[in-house]
């Protein structure tokens, strides 16, 4: 649904892209992750028109940004990171507004204009100004304004922003009711458990191009093959110590009193070899769960010390 190959985005200064590639396929919901700066602003804009590259191919819904803009935009829901609202306008209005600057004719713009008044949890408020709104309920009709003409792939940069957390939830509820319904998503966020929620692929991209997860090199979006797992025990607080030294493959991430959270490599079955090595050597285990490694720990591998 959206094909990227050696995008380039030249700035006075320096570059916003600088041979990013992505594909994302019409069933994925795809999170964008990078530090500040890192180029995904600038790729959402391209991918939605607003920008030219300089060099490079992309294409959404099959149609390339350059020769068929329009075409482009008409399958393409854009919500930009800071996007305006007309305050003194009423919500019917609001909506009536972009329909038509989507072109949309009767019956469908009638239509539309009705379905997108229920997604935002507004049918009984259309009179009311917009200006009247919260952040949150702003941020749901902005969403279902974007979504008026039915676009096959929405683009979405930083739609969490300043949300409450009830506000958040929703966002995410919605999202991953579009996906169900076969809308493409590309989300660019800096709240990573949003992200880890809903996603079903995580891109990084830092200084304009992609980013392997430091521990594996691995390719976009690919899962480090190392598991995280919590193990607690009775008994002496040192009793895991000579088992962890005997494998050195296993790192301590942290130890609280008789928990520890190690990190090992491989995956499930790894994990439980490791178990079955404690018991068998007679360490009470109270509790043990394996897990893979969370977006932050994946976001920290990924980047270090550089600022989000």
């Amino acid at each position: 649904m959206i094909e990227v190959e050696s995008l380039r985005k030249l700035f006075r200064g320096g570059r916003g892209l600088d041979g990013f590639s992505l594909h994302l396929e019409s069933n994925e919901l795809v999170g964008l992750v990078g530090p500040n700066g890192a180029g995904k602003t600038t790729l959402i804009k391209i991918l939605s028109t607003l920008l030219p590259p300089n060099s490079g191919v992309a294409r959404v819904a099959g149609r390339d940004i350059r020769s068929d803009p329009r075409g482009v935009r008409a399958s393409v829901g854009y919500l930009p990171d800071v996007a305006g609202v007309y305050q003194d306008m009423r919500i019917r209005e609001f909506l009536e507004f972009f329909a038509d600057a989507f072109r949309l004719m009767e019956p469908n713009r009638s239509v539309a204009i009705e379905r997108a008044l229920t997604r935002s949890g507004l049918a009984d408020r259309p009179d009311d100004f917009v200006e009247h709104l919260s952040l949150g309920w702003k941020q749901r009709l902005l969403l279902a304004k974007t979504l008026l003409h039915d676009p096959k792939v929405l683009l979405l940069d930083e739609p969490a922003t300043g949300l409450d957390p009830l506000a958040r939830i929703t966002l995410r509820e919605q999202l991953k009711r579009l996906h169900s319904e076969g809308v493409a998503i590309l989300i660019s966020s800096h709240i990573l458990s949003d992200l880890e929620d809903i996603c079903t692929r995580i891109v990084f991209i830092a200084d304009g191009k992609n980013v392997a997860e430091a521990a594996t090199g691995a390719a976009e979006g690919s899962t480090a093959p190392s598991i995280r797992c919590e193990v607690e025990f009775e008994g002496p607080a040192d009793a895991v110590d000579p088992h962890l030294k005997d494998a050195p493959d296993v790192r301590v991430l942290e130890k609280r009193d008789r928990l520890f959270i190690i990190e090992l490599p491989g995956g499930r079955a790894e994990a439980s070899a490791f178990l079955q090595k404690l018991l068998a050597a007679g360490v009470l285990i109270t509790h043990f769960d394996a897990r893979g490694l969370n977006l932050e720990d994946r976001y920290r591998r990924a980047f270090g010390g550089q600022t989000r």
